[in-house]
């Protein structure tokens, strides 16, 4: 089964500290006040998490323990990747999940479309669809899911930050060398230095 802890410090790579741009829409609160984003979380998320619009000063204030929790209730719990067999296919779906909001119905579409399933399009991780990510072939899912990741951030046609999305799905392949040593310092199993 995958484990949050072996997808935490891919989700720490990909996300940063501090940002306050104004072409990244997720900076912005309800009230339409650019605050920024922290840790990955962005603003209007934030606020679904606070209850109210938050200022800068809430956002810069994001701890890591905060974030770390977040990410793992809202993410990956939603996702059920404590549920999905192989690691790699639960990193990709969520972090989809994380940047777009769409990882469990991209891995419907590509479920069926690729792998012959007949699953509801719903955005929601339910029992069909567990069976289904948990009965294909790990490799050639993944593989596909993330062809299809950078397609879905061609078609958004955004230049600003194509680039940094597609690097991140670089992140996201199968066997990727950070997410084995961060399995290996999980389970605490490190090579000798000759």
């Amino acid at each position: 089964m995958a484990i949050y802890s072996l997808y935490e410090p891919l989700l720490k790579a990909a996300e940063g500290g501090f940002q306050k741009i104004p072409s990244d829409s997720g900076n912005y609160n309800s009230l339409r006040q650019l605050v920024g984003t922290n840790r990955g979380i962005s603003a209007k998320r934030w606020e679904e998490e606070i209850n109210r619009p938050p200022t800068e000063n809430d956002m810069r204030s994001i701890t890591k323990d905060q974030a770390k929790e977040f990410f793992k209730v809202h993410y990956w719990d939603v996702c059920k990747a404590d549920k999905i067999f192989d690691q790699y296919v639960a990193n990709t779906i969520v972090d989809m999940h994380v940047n777009a909001w769409n990882g469990a119905e991209l891995a419907q579409k590509v479920l069926n479309q690729y792998f012959g399933k007949d699953l509801v399009i719903d955005n929601k991780i339910g029992k069909n669809t567990l069976n289904a990510l948990n009965s294909v072939n790990a490799r050639a899912f993944v593989d596909i899911f993330n062809q299809e990741r950078v397609k879905y951030y061609k078609e958004e046609n955004n230049p600003e930050w194509l680039p940094i999305w597609l690097n991140r799905v670089k992140d996201f392949g199968y066997q990727n060398a950070k997410l084995f040593w961060a399995s290996m310092f999980v389970i605490g199993f490190f090579l000798p230095i000759y």
